[in-house]
């Protein structure tokens, strides 16, 4: 085991540059709502942290070049975001932002330093404890004033009509609660005992923040973390799972209404599927954007096309990873980002399940279901529980939390 050492002094570039990276996305979009936009030192910030892993760099190609098969899906995602780049230049920033933050969080896990990925973990739970600030708030802002700075108030909305959100330093609920629920994965991981000690606080804390929020993935997170509490049957466990998940893609997607109870076309009731009886199957803002950028990615024959440019003709992005993927570099990009992470994560999903805490694979799980609905390429909370996911080696995650990380590529 590593002996520990302050990262602050070890890899003082790397790690506050790391630190200021997370807590610029995590009120990156909370500075924009009161003017002020950090993109630009976002995407800095970004490249310094890659280049603080010159020496993990070089060794990546040093091996890939004496076994090009080890690290062959790695290869393959990193060519196909250069050639996406060089076919469609004005995608540049999206694709240059999805591989710095790919290639930069797969070489700081795959570096085995156990230090460094505890210093992440930590970082990571600060982030979801700074983002449960937010939520609350936004709570005690909606029951005192009314500048709606840190909720929002949807009307209209499928079977509650008027509902409240809090997003707290996030863009939405939705953002805020991602880094909620990365945040509770990594709880039980920390080896820090200030991290231990403050386990039960920080869980009960977690949990009231993202039931506030009021967003989607609460309900499928804490569905799943119920379900593995409580079913100790591996096989009934598992066909739970993805009866829940099932469940939950179905639900995010198409609205169950009364005919003639809601405005068709309106954001939540885009288009009628089929009707039984009084009652109609509507597809909502996520299925239909699902069909309409499938008919705009067929047109382009699953090619790389102007990101900025769709966007902006329907005033909103693909909601969803492997379309976000298959536009800014083709087929190619995202047929090897999802075997990358599909042959990774299978792999070490029975480990996950038998070995870690709970949390982490109902966390896990949550936030892979949420890529059906989300454009995480550019996330670096998704890119940090994923690769975690798929680095692990199978030396056991202990009641010490040591987990330690592979250097097998996914």
């Amino acid at each position: 085991m590593n002996k520990k050492v302050n990262i602050f002094k070890s890899r003082s570039i790397l790690a506050g540059s790391l630190t200021l990276l997370v807590l610029l996305t995590c009120s990156y979009h909370f500075l924009i709502r009161v003017g002020f936009n950090q993109l630009g030192l976002i995407a800095l910030t970004a490249l310094i942290v890659l280049l603080s892993l010159a020496k993990e760099i070089k060794t990546f190609f040093l091996d890939s070049l004496e076994e090009p098969r080890k690290n062959f899906l790695t290869l393959c995602v990193l060519f196909f975001s250069f050639t996406g780049i060089i076919f469609n230049f004005e995608n540049t920033m999206e694709i240059g932002s999805f591989v710095i933050l790919f290639f930069s969080i797969y070489l700081l896990f795959k570096n085995q330093d156990n230090n460094l990925n505890n210093f992440i973990v930590n970082l990571t739970i600060c982030s979801g404890v700074f983002m449960s600030i937010g939520v609350l708030i936004g709570l005690f802002e909606s029951m005192l004033f009314s500048s709606k700075i840190f909720y929002h108030i949807f009307n209209n909305y499928p079977y509650i009509d008027q509902r409240f959100i809090y997003s707290g330093f996030g863009f939405n609920h939705n953002f805020s609660a991602y880094i909620i629920v990365v945040a509770q994965s990594f709880l039980f991981l920390s080896t820090s005992v200030f991290m231990k000690n403050l386990r039960m606080y920080l869980t009960v804390l977690f949990i009231l923040a993202l039931l506030i929020t009021g967003a989607k993935i609460a309900v499928l997170f804490f569905s799943l973390a119920i379900c593995n509490y409580f079913i100790k049957g591996i096989k009934l466990r598992k066909l739970l799972n993805i009866i829940l998940v099932a469940l939950y893609l179905f639900a995010t997607h198409i609205v169950i209404s009364f005919h003639d109870s809601y405005e068709l076309g309106s954001i939540h009731y885009r288009e009628i599927l089929f009707s039984v009886g009084g009652i109609d199957f509507i597809l909502n803002n996520y299925g239909y954007m699902k069909v309409y950028f499938f008919v705009e990615l067929k047109d382009h024959f699953f090619l790389s096309f102007n990101l900025k440019e769709i966007t902006q003709t329907v005033n909103m992005k693909p909601h969803s990873l492997i379309y976000s993927l298959i536009i800014l570099g083709g087929l190619p990009l995202a047929f090897s980002v999802m075997v990358f992470l599909v042959k990774g994560i299978y792999k070490n999903l029975r480990l996950i399940q038998e070995r870690y805490p709970n949390y982490y694979f109902c966390g896990l799980i949550s936030i892979i279901t949420e890529t059906f609905l989300w454009d995480s390429n550019n996330s670096i909370f998704f890119w940090i529980i994923v690769l975690y996911a798929i680095t692990i080696s199978k030396n056991t995650y202990s009641s010490d939390n040591s987990p330690t990380i592979s250097a097998s590529d996914g």
